[in-house]
């Protein structure tokens, strides 16, 4: 693999601005852009779980797709920017219903265009859903349930965007001025329709990003600067802000601090806040040497601890990562790369899931991979979006492209996908167990309840009288949390049967009986 990244992440920086060229050429001499929605949706073929790949589109993305989870009617939405999905579109947007198991098309923007990037956000209860999209130097804002679709005017010479949503449904637009080092941020409390509160911030910024979680109004930011001439060696720099009514967020809090030094390159970064847990994540270090860190915060961002490596696998590169707040603390996903000459397979080239508590936000699980298909690096930058779903049970999904043969597809996960399963609400345990199951006896089916109060690999398996296991229900990387697992025995004859749990630190056994 490290002859198709061409010599690492400098390659990638001449590529990018090679792509960003091109997109402003095409910007340029195009039409006018516009979006509509379809009705009804269009079918799609497009074909989950934390263990098997749902194909969401069957064709490579030219740029980073993103998605959310609309808690008011449990809908995924994905807009993904490629132009072969819809014939002469830029960007198609997809929903599913049924945690990504098919797919139709309810939207897309024309003409067709390279869109290098796009940013979804809504909130939990929110009715409303936004996408972000950057065409040449000019960014489009999108709202995907009623399609007021609007071109971003205060500012047209752009180089990068980042976007992010408050409790009021105001949308915030981060933005990285294309003519110099200048990083502004702008308001709208309309949707996008209009945009106000313009707030100028540093003129030796640039790549700017911005994250608010589901509690509270404060706007996390981070950024490099002073700019430098290879950008990702250069320090990042950390400032809040917080919203004071619809639209308006103005009232800084604290004071702008270098929170990683110069130096060892940083090719990504992203900042994470869940109450007063704030979370900032980095890579570090270049092809063959890449690593995925984090520091944190518990005091809302005002001290940050000593950096905490998640991903440093000797011989492999771990970088291309998503990270979002949950009901209960941090999830991340990221593309685990070793390097091998020769195609990628599952093994080579992993997509990993791990998570840290609010309760203990630098303790982060052991990684768990997830992915059947395996990835590879490209210069479309179509880095994993991970889709947090607000819910009880903590449920999360991802979108990332993987290798089907010779062909680079886009595919969804979900982590509540191990059949059969389900958490009891949101409160974590305070000790192990493993219930009785409910009925017994039964026929053909019964419940099996189990609590774990710290995350980690849990086997759940029956076995008849002689001890021979008969079937494996679970052999997961679960998070902290009471769970039910639904048993259908109906394959089975009747008996007594033996169910075991396992995990680190806790094993125990219960007796049942299946009656036919």
């Amino acid at each position: 693999m490290i002859q198709i990244k061409l010599k690492g992440i400098v390659m990638k920086i001449l590529v990018f601005t090679f792509c960003f060229a091109l997109c402003l050429i095409s910007n340029i001499y195009s039409q006018q852009f516009k979006a509509e929605l379809y009705d009804p949706p269009r079918p799609y073929s497009g074909n989950s779980d934390w263990g098997l790949d749902y194909l969401v589109s069957s064709t490579e993305p030219m740029g980073r797709p993103s998605g959310v989870y609309r808690t008011t009617n449990n809908t995924i939405y994905v807009v993904v920017p490629d132009t072969n999905i819809v014939s002469n579109k830029c960007a198609v947007a997809l929903s599913s219903t049924n945690n990504g198991a098919t797919w139709v098309i309810i939207g897309s923007v024309q003409p067709s265009a390279v869109v290098p990037k796009v940013k979804m956000v809504t909130r939990p209860g929110s009715d409303s859903v936004y996408c972000a999209m950057i065409i040449g130097t000019s960014v489009y804002v999108w709202n995907v349930i009623t399609n007021n679709f609007n071109l971003f005017p205060n500012q047209t010479l752009l180089a990068d965007f980042d976007m992010t949503m408050s409790s009021t449904q105001s949308i915030y637009l981060i933005v990285d001025l294309n003519a110099n080092n200048q990083v502004r941020w702008f308001g709208s409390a309309n949707g996008g329709t209009t945009w106000g509160n313009e707030l100028y911030m540093s003129s030796a910024a640039t790549r700017p990003k911005m994250y608010m979680s589901g509690l509270g109004d404060t706007a996390l930011i981070i950024y490099y600067g002073p700019v430098v001439a290879d950008t990702i060696t250069g320090a990042v720099r950390f400032v809040r802000y917080r919203e004071t009514a619809p639209g308006i967020l103005t009232t800084i809090v604290g004071s702008f601090t270098t929170i990683i030094a110069a130096g060892t390159p940083k090719d990504q970064i992203e900042p994470v806040r869940n109450g007063t847990n704030s979370w900032i994540f980095y890579t570090s270090g270049l092809t063959g040497s890449i690593d995925l860190n984090c520091i944190s915060s518990i005091d809302g961002g005002t001290t940050y601890g000593a950096p905490v490596i998640i991903g440093s696998v000797p011989g492999r590169d771990e970088y291309w990562f998503s990270a979002r707040h949950y009901n209960s603390g941090v999830d991340i996903i990221y593309y685990s790369d070793s390097l091998q000459a020769g195609a990628p397979t599952s093994n080579s080239d992993r997509m990993y899931n791990c998570y840290a508590l609010n309760s203990t936000p630098t303790a982060f699980s052991t990684s768990a991979q997830f992915n059947q298909q395996p990835l590879e690096w490209s210069s479309r930058g179509y880095i994993p979006t991970i889709i947090e779903y607000y819910d009880g049970g903590n449920d999360a999904g991802a979108i990332w492209v993987g290798i089907d043969g010779a062909n680079k597809r886009l595919y969804f996960d979900r982590y509540g996908a191990i059949t059969g399963i389900s958490q009891n609400g949101n409160t974590i345990p305070n000790s192990f167990s493993l219930g009785q199951n409910y009925p017994n006896p039964f026929n053909p089916s019964t419940k099996i309840e189990f609590a774990i109060p710290h995350g980690g690999f849990v086997t759940l398996k029956i076995y008849d009288m002689l001890g021979r296991e008969v079937e494996s229900l679970l052999n997961e990387n679960m998070k902290p949390g009471s769970y039910n697992y639904d048993f259908d025995a109906s394959h089975l004859s009747s008996g007594v049967y033996f169910y075991r749990i396992d995990t680190e630190g806790f094993s125990d056994v219960k007796k049942m009986m299946l009656i036919k």
